[in-house]
């Protein structure tokens, strides 16, 4: 009878201890998996965000190209797949989702598109009904249309400054006329702008001494980027232009520099 009771023990003990290493098991898992926010004045489509209860800043972060058309976890955008990296050094995160479901985001909604601005507002309007952190809004590649835009539109009493990354600095014929560029979009910004970009960006669009020379001419904050990889396309998001390799150095650098906002 002793052994048995003893067997039974020891199973009992074993359960717990199981139960207790599963329950954390499952917290890690979540706790490193966006939340799906539902706002329909926003968008149809859910939107990611990752939240830190001791954050200091508030992102709201815009995919470049057509924009976000389905789960952020499904996207290799640099502003995409770094939300829970966003997090963990101190923020809360959203990524910005377009309209609808597979609908595309087109420059003109990005240039200060009426429906596209008012959905930004929402989102702002959002999370200042959850906290009074500062609100920054980061773009890549044409996301740095989008924040530019809104920048100009909703103002300082809305945002505190905004970070371009690999943003368009070159035009390119009716694909990316000039004023599509941040030398020109950026003109009637009145709030701080950080510019981090890749050294070796091989983008016709997104080319470095461009973005170096509108840091220099209008007193911006740069960063440059040196290293990682290239193995994708040279526009794309497995390349310099997506900061392949390079992304925790790019996520820390505009930590520290949007925790400066007041």
């Amino acid at each position: 009878i002793y052994y048995c009771n003893l067997n039974r023990f020891d199973k009992i003990i074993s359960m717990k201890y199981f139960a207790a290493i599963l329950t954390c098991l499952c917290f890690i898992s979540s706790s490193s998996h966006a939340k799906q926010l539902n706002i329909d004045s926003v968008s149809e489509n859910p939107i990611f965000a990752y939240f830190n209860k001791q954050a200091k800043v508030n992102y709201i972060a815009f995919v470049g190209g057509e924009g976000l058309k389905g789960k952020a976890s499904k996207s290799k955008n640099p502003v995409a797949r770094s939300g829970k990296e966003f997090r963990d050094v101190g923020s809360n995160y959203f990524i910005f989702p377009n309209p609808a479901k597979k609908m595309k985001l087109s420059n003109a909604d990005r240039n200060g598109g009426k429906d596209h601005m008012q959905r930004i507002l929402n989102l702002i309007n959002y999370i200042k009904t959850q906290n009074s952190l500062p609100i920054v809004l980061l773009g890549h590649s044409r996301g740095s249309i989008s924040v530019s835009s809104a920048a100009k539109i909703l103002g300082k009493e809305n945002v505190k400054g905004i970070v371009v990354l690999s943003s368009i600095t070159s035009s390119y014929g009716d694909y990316t006329p000039y004023y599509l560029t941040m030398e020109s979009m950026l003109k009637k910004v009145e709030l701080p702008v950080l510019v981090v970009h890749h050294e070796k960006d091989a983008c016709t669009v997104s080319q470095y001494n461009a973005a170096k020379k509108l840091a220099e001419k209008n007193n911006y904050k740069l960063i440059t980027i040196s290293g990682g990889g290239t193995t994708g396309s040279v526009c794309g998001p497995l390349h310099y232009h997506g900061f392949e390799g390079t992304a925790e150095e790019v996520i820390r650098a505009v930590q520290e520099w949007s925790t400066t906002l007041q």
